[in-house]
């Protein structure tokens, strides 16, 4: 049981760091995240674009300004839209036929897919040279009594991880919606 509770503790404190790392508001507790306000350069989106158009535009948008991008994070539903784009008319389908791998790389840019990203946005940077994540302590799992739960049979449990990002440079990161409204 006790493996089991580490596993699960474990894995949600990691999805609530992915989550913290692209949304949070920077109020405390919360880190203040790559989409948090003065963390990125905002995309202005062109009507009609899909994903493909928009990670295009990003990345030469972000080259003009010196940053080479080696990174997107999209939404999967986001991402799964563009595998499904065909040619007019139904024809073939642009991002490679099903049953082969097209890549995760469009235009040389690594794809991070996560569900804390918004469906209809992305967020695009050359994240290596533009962020740093600060690790003071690693994910620890305790367990122990508090109080009465001796008394009262239970068990404290607490999951956590010491961190904390700098985003340095965040014209090397931009982050909007992928088409004009």
């Amino acid at each position: 049981i006790a493996s089991y509770i580490n596993t699960r503790l474990r894995d949600g404190l990691a999805q609530r760091i992915e989550r913290q790392l692209l949304l949070g508001n920077g109020t405390t507790p919360n880190l203040s995240g790559l989409t948090d306000a003065g963390n990125f350069t905002a995309y202005t989106a062109t009507s009609g674009d899909n994903l493909a158009d928009a990670i295009n535009r990003a990345k030469y948008a972000l080259w003009a300004t010196g940053n080479a991008p080696d990174t997107v994070i999209v939404n999967p539903a986001d991402w799964s839209a563009m595998e499904l784009a065909r040619e007019s008319g139904g024809g073939a389908y642009l991002y490679g036929t099903p049953g082969t791998n097209a890549g995760t790389t469009p235009f040389g840019v690594a794809v991070v897919m996560s569900n804390h990203m918004p469906q209809g946005s992305f967020l695009i940077g050359n994240l290596a040279g533009s962020a740093t994540i600060y690790q003071r302590a690693g994910a620890t799992v305790e367990m122990g009594f508090v109080n009465d739960d001796f008394t009262r049979n239970l068990v404290t449990l607490r999951a956590e991880e010491r961190l904390a990002l700098a985003v340095d440079r965040p014209s090397g990161i931009m982050y909007g919606d992928i088409t004009a409204s």
